[in-house]
């Protein structure tokens, strides 16, 4: 559905509208790009907005893109590209300010991921991945038909994508290894650490450390669903349905509240995360925040 300037700010101050901070993209030397989308309960209507922020000031944010379509997921490559998708078989490309849109797969996917040089990788249900060879989606054989729901990597360590029934595979080339944990967990959030670790959150409280093929139980600080996790700084930040919580000898501690740490992002410099209707970012120390509002128009504050 098309809105003009009226119809979205009818939709925008409409109490049954739904704000969520999807995804933040990192773009290096403290500039990010910031998803969010508006949605009614049943995301029968939806706008999504991507904003261009420097140093998380909110004077400096510009809007990047705003469409009707419902985008779910963000990433930014080494280039500076921007990959979005589409929900759900859609991903779009940003390159020299212009935006294409590609239908990659007849089947849904879930996750696009853009920081790896060997280029963007997009992964979903029944084990369906694609990765962009420069000029088109190439799909990646698949190994078996659980669905993927995270993909993660480190330069010195591989890419490794996690997903349902206990599903942790890394890429080999153009095709999957499997990496078997024993477990039918359902892992929503993977990292790959520097040091080599492999950590994956999951529902019912499952947090897993892995290293050199062994498998460590963090123990977790709620029997809640853990949506996300990453290293930062030498430490591991885990995300769940109330925020952030820390690492610490073996369990988790919480860290801070968000409201919900749906994703966690880290250009190394700061550590990014998905709120309810709000982007926080971490250096370390200190947190800023970027909350969506309408004002005339979408603006953050």
């Amino acid at each position: 559905m098309k809105m003009d300037k009226e119809d979205l700010e009818g939709f925008a101050t409409d109490s049954d509208t739904d704000i969520e901070c999807l995804q933040i993209a990192p773009l290096g030397a403290g500039k990010a790009a910031i998803l969010f989308l508006l949605s009614d309960a049943d995301y029968v209507t939806t706008v999504s907005v991507i904003f261009i922020v420097d140093d998380f000031n909110p004077k400096t944010a510009r809007g990047f893109l705003v469409t009707s379509e419902w985008l779910m997921s963000l990433s930014a490559a080494p280039s500076g590209e921007l990959f979005a998708l589409e929900a759900t078989t859609w991903i779009w490309r940003n390159a020299d300010a212009n935006w294409t849109r590609d239908k990659v797969s007849e089947k849904s996917l879930r996750q696009v991921w853009a920081e790896d040089s060997g280029g963007p990788i997009a992964v979903g249900t029944d084990g369906v991945a694609y990765r962009w060879a420069g000029s088109r989606w190439q799909p990646i054989a698949p190994l078996g038909s659980n669905e993927y729901l995270d993909v993660h990597g480190h330069p010195k360590h591989g890419i490794y994508a996690c997903g349902e029934m206990g599903t942790i595979h890394q890429l080999v080339g153009t095709g999957w290894r499997a990496l078997d944990v024993h477990r039918h967990d359902r892992f929503r959030g993977i990292d790959i650490a520097p040091d080599g670790k492999i950590r994956v959150a999951g529902d019912d409280g499952v947090c897993l450390r892995i290293a050199d093929e062994e498998v460590t139980q963090i123990e977790a600080a709620a029997d809640m669903t853990y949506l996300a996790v990453r290293n930062f700084k030498g430490k591991t930040y885990w995300g769940d349905e109330a925020g952030v919580n820390i690492e610490v000898a073996g369990a988790l501690e919480p860290f801070e509240d968000t409201g919900i740490a749906s994703d966690l992002r880290s250009d190394g410099e700061f550590l990014y995360v998905a709120g309810i209707d709000t982007a926080w970012r971490f250096d370390g120390s200190k947190w800023k925040t970027l909350t969506l509002v309408y004002d005339e128009g979408l603006r953050l504050t």
